[in-house]
């Protein structure tokens, strides 16, 4: 996995990605044969605004597990999946087995349209919250998942 300068739609990294690959001996998370690494960025654009990506790599075992502990540990008390995740076509280029799951949650006053992949080398979640706080959401659900497909193949580099 790689944080580009610049990803497709427009997006410009703010700074550095943040790059883990020292983690503490004990098992991998769940879905994980290993766990190798990984990387957290955000980027911008206008008009779009902000978006946050997570993103892990390593061996997976079993990319539904991964995708679903992904989406439980974006739970929480502040908000709630006001489109609830739902499986659409990966269309993942390196692994035909690969997973993309995509909603809608709102949090406070933001609606946050996300979308988490999951295939046997990579996972990853991006979220697009609005640029200013209480502003819609620019994208559906639809337009998130093609925005996601595009912008994990760029930062996906085969082995």
């Amino acid at each position: 996995m790689t944080a580009p300068q610049d990803l497709p739609g427009g997006y410009r990294s703010e700074s550095p990605a943040q790059v883990r690959t020292d983690f503490p001996a004990g098992p991998p998370p769940a879905g994980y044969g290993s766990f190798d690494g990984s990387l957290v960025a955000r980027y911008t654009a206008d008009p779009d605004g902000v978006m946050v990506i997570g993103a892990a790599w390593g061996t997976i075992t079993d990319p539904a597990a991964v995708a679903t502990s992904a989406f439980a540990a974006m739970e929480s008390s502040r908000g709630k999946w006001t489109v609830p995740p739902t499986a659409v076509d990966a269309r993942d280029p390196y692994d035909p087995q690969g997973r993309l799951t995509c909603g809608v949650r709102t949090e406070a006053l933001l609606v946050i349209p996300t979308c988490v992949w999951a295939d046997h080398f990579t996972a990853g979640s991006v979220s697009f919250p609005p640029w200013a706080e209480g502003s819609p959401a620019t994208l559906d659900p639809t337009a998130a998942a093609d925005r996601t497909r595009r912008i994990r193949d760029a930062m996906t580099t085969p082995k």
